[in-house]
């Protein structure tokens, strides 16, 4: 399988959102879970047999354990990735967040809350209210409510 800039490009991102995390490879979503159908299709990885999809997966496990503090330490469009903020709105009225929250924002992004298991709530009721998502010491995106001053981890799913 040659690697193509799109799909070292996929690669890259999907180790970004499994830094600092290690996955059994029964834990491991995937390449398919990872991004959502468009960018799946967008990156050609559509045409991948189900063997090659694995071999992917196999590959991204590898080299998120190994390699990718490296990439992210020393390529720069990673480092300028990685430092890039995202501000826009929630649509609609928000009530807060629980658990496996959903965030609609006005840019079209979709984020949903990443600890999903969790059982804290915060609880509002506000329009439209401003965000801000940013990359934390970690490297994963926590949303934050900006006139509340409230935060939890997102990630993104469209």
């Amino acid at each position: 399988m040659k690697m193509t800039k799109s799909l070292l490009g996929t690669a890259l991102c999907a180790s970004a959102l499994l830094a600092g995390h290690s996955y059994a490879s029964d834990d491991f979503p995937g390449v398919k879970k990872l991004m959502d159908e468009n960018e799946f299709k967008q990156s050609g990885l559509d045409k991948l047999s189900e063997t090659e999809i694995k071999a992917l997966n196999k590959w991204l496990i590898k080299y998120t354990a190994q390699d990718s503090s490296l990439i992210r330490q020393n390529v720069k469009a990673v480092q300028e990735e990685s430092k890039t903020e995202i501000r826009s709105r929630i649509k609609g009225t928000f009530k807060g967040w629980k658990g496996n929250t959903k965030f609609y924002l006005e840019n079209g992004q979709v984020w949903q809350q990443r600890n999903q298991k969790s059982g804290t709530r915060w609880v509002a009721n506000m329009e439209n209210p401003e965000v801000l998502i940013s990359t934390n010491f970690f490297g994963l995106q926590v949303l934050t409510i900006v006139d509340k001053d409230k935060s939890t981890k997102v990630k993104r799913i469209r």
